[in-house]
This record gives C-alpha cells, sequence and structure tokens, in this order.
C-alpha cells in the first residue's frame, strides 16, 4: 500500500509568539524532527504543507519531501490537509501528523503504517494509555469525506461519524499524545528529553 504522508505546518504559532516549526529539539528544528520520524516510519513520500514566509527559512528538510503553500491566516489546519491531497492525490492512504508532535517516533509511525497494511479500509489511529493521538491514517476512498464540509470542523470528525471504520494502533511512545502550542508546553517538552 502507498502511504503519503501529509504534515501539516502552516500555523502562525500565535500562542507561541515564534514559528514553532523552527523551534530546536534534539539538534534539528521541530518540523524536521516529525518528517524524520514519518521518513523513518516507511511512508512512500511526505507533503509538508506550509506558509510562504516559511518556507525560505526551511533548510533541514530532505530533498525528497514536497512542500504546498498555505498562506490564509485565517485557515484551520484542515485546510492544511486539503492542500496536500490535492498535492499528491495518488495514495492509497493518507497519514496525517502534524508539525507540532515533535515526540512521535519513527516506530508509531511504522506500527501505524503496518495496521493500515493489514486493514487498509480502516482509519488508523494512534493511542499511548488508552487516548487517541497521532499519527491517523485514513483510506484513500475517505479523501472525499475529508475535503467534504462533513470535515470542516476537524479531520476527527472523520473518525467520530464512522467509529465502526476506526482502529487504534497501541504505541509504546508518549510522543504520540504531544503537540506544542505554548511556550509552557515547549519547556515540557525539553524537561521531558
Amino acid at each position: 500500500m502507498t502511504v503519503i504522508a501529509i504534515i501539516p505546518a502552516a500555523g502562525r504559532s500565535g500562542r507561541m509568539g515564534t514559528p514553532k516549526q523552527l523551534l530546536p529539539v534534539n539538534g534539528t528544528t521541530m518540523l524536521a524532527g516529525v518528517v524524520q520520524a514519518v521518513l523513518g516510519g516507511g511512508v512512500a513520500r511526505i507533503i509538508v504543507v506550509t506558509n510562504q514566509s516559511l518556507r525560505e527559512k526551511l533548510t533541514d528538510l530532505p530533498p525528497s519531501v514536497t512542500l504546498a503553500i498555505n498562506d490564509d491566516p485565517q485557515s484551520n489546519m484542515i485546510d492544511s490537509i486539503r492542500i496536500g491531497l490535492s498535492a499528491e492525490p495518488h495514495g492509497d492512504g493518507y497519514l496525517i501528523c502534524p508539525a507540532d508532535a515533535p515526540g512521535i517516533t519513527a516506530a508509531d509511525v511504522r506500527r501505524c503504517s503496518e495496521a493500515f497494511n493489514d486493514t487498509s479500509d480502516r482509519i488508523i489511529i494512534a493511542t499511548h494509555a488508552g487516548k487517541r493521538g497521532h499519527p491517523i491514517i485514513f483510506p484513500a476512498n475517505l479523501a472525499e469525506v475529508v475535503r467534504s464540509a462533513e470535515c470542516d470542523a476537524g479531520l476527527n470528525q472523520l473518525a467520530r461519524n464512522r467509529p465502526a471504520l476506526v482502529r487504534e494502533v497501541p504505541c509504546d511512545s508518549p510522543g504520540t499524545l504531544a503537540n506544542v502550542n505554548t511556550p509552557a508546553d515547549f519547556e515540557k517538552l525539553n524537561e521531558q528529553i
């Protein structure tokens, strides 16, 4: 199965006060660390959806990563996911992992990708300690639903409206649950690594 990763990274980081995609984590930027984990997890391609002002600053991404642009400051993460779907419409499944999930590991991604390969008609959601997190993989036949008004409130609606299609995949890493939105979140992250 061909799994295409979409990494939404167009947010303006208003609560952080600085572009969180570029914050240093483990010797690289937060975004590059997420890209490395996703690449290490065995996806076919990665689409990073960012804004034009960050594009020139993303110097530590592998050349194999495709950049797509979302320059609408009023947009939400679902809009970046939709832009990513348009950039690569030929996957069997789409793995979504936001750029502010720096604790995610290649093993988390691999475990979810393998689950999708086994049950490619299901919505795969990583879990840790019984809580849902990232990555999420959905089959290509649900891409039109993601593009529709049903998901205007966010990608979580896809799973909420189709509980029978959800397959939760337990992952070892607490990074599957972590998001970095504020300076306090970033400080907490640095204490953990």
